[in-house]
């Protein structure tokens, strides 16, 4: 009978031993996980703290080229690429195919700026103003950080808007779905470039 109860008390070492194992391999898993995902950080973590990290800043290259708008060197088109294009159409009007930030500081007042979907009307200077505007494409957008303007759809719509746009402003139009739409700016990288750039 004693060595019954000597092989009991002695399985249940064992199964004590076991336990008390893998509660430790778990705890010891555990603290590497933690350890691994502190030291890990994700696009995601960087995009929803931007109060540590201004990511989008510090990616921006230096333009690839740029060119005087209104035969004034003050005035500046910027390009990321070779297929955009700026044509000044009159003394007082711009054609833009594809993406470009334009400062304008010395120009008369009101004058217009055309792209394949808007038709926008320069109010206030001096002028910060991004516009990734392809004839291609069936969206458009403009994001503006001085300046102000009007603007409106350039193509005959359902649903006809005009929006007066201010610093800070953000206006995306989409012709497939025949909707323009005019919000608030979350991301001042442009300016943020420009403010380094120009100095």
């Amino acid at each position: 009978m004693v060595h019954s109860w000597f092989k009991v008390i002695q399985w249940g070492a064992k199964i004590q031993l076991r336990a008390v194992n893998a509660v430790f391999i778990c705890l010891v898993l555990s603290s590497a996980c933690q350890h691994e995902s502190k030291s890990t950080v994700s696009a995601t973590d960087i995009r929803d703290n931007k109060t540590d990290i201004d990511f989008q800043q510090d990616t921006i290259p230096d333009p690839h080229r740029f060119q005087f708008i209104f035969g004034d060197s003050v005035n500046r088109a910027f390009f990321w690429d070779q297929e955009s294009t700026l044509r000044e159409t009159g003394s007082e009007a711009l054609r833009m195919d594809g993406r470009s930030v334009l400062y304008i500081e010395k120009a008369s007042l009101p004058f217009g700026l055309r792209t394949a979907l808007m038709d926008i009307e320069v109010l206030e200077l001096p002028l910060l103003l991004q516009v990734d505007a392809f004839d291609n494409e069936a969206g458009q957008s403009l994001e503006l950080f001085s300046g102000a303007l009007k603007v409106e759809k350039s193509y005959e719509s359902s649903f006809p808007s005009l929006d007066t746009l201010r610093a800070g402003d953000l206006y995306m139009i989409n012709k497939d779905i025949d909707l323009s739409e005019k919000e608030h700016l979350d991301d001042f990288s442009i300016q943020h470039w420009w403010e380094t750039y120009s100095q």
